[in-house]
């Protein structure tokens, strides 16, 4: 494993945790305060892009693809 591979690697956890960390912010927002009519569509267009995020990281982290070998 190189000095790149392993900065790749954290980059990709970095994206991944600040992607949970939006999703969990809008969505306690979203319970707990009342919302303006005018952001509320705002807010729901930011959590139907956030989805999606959020399985395409669980997909990444959690499928059980083999991993090639790089020489």
């Amino acid at each position: 494993m190189t000095f790149a591979t392993r900065n790749i690697g954290a980059a990709r956890i970095g994206i991944a945790l600040i992607v949970m960390v939006l999703y969990g912010v809008a969505v306690a927002v979203l319970v707990n305060v009342e919302i303006p009519q005018a952001n509320k569509d705002v807010l729901m267009l930011l959590l139907g892009n956030l989805g999606p995020l959020m399985g395409a990281i669980g997909q990444h982290y959690f499928t059980s693809t083999p991993r090639r070998n790089q020489p």
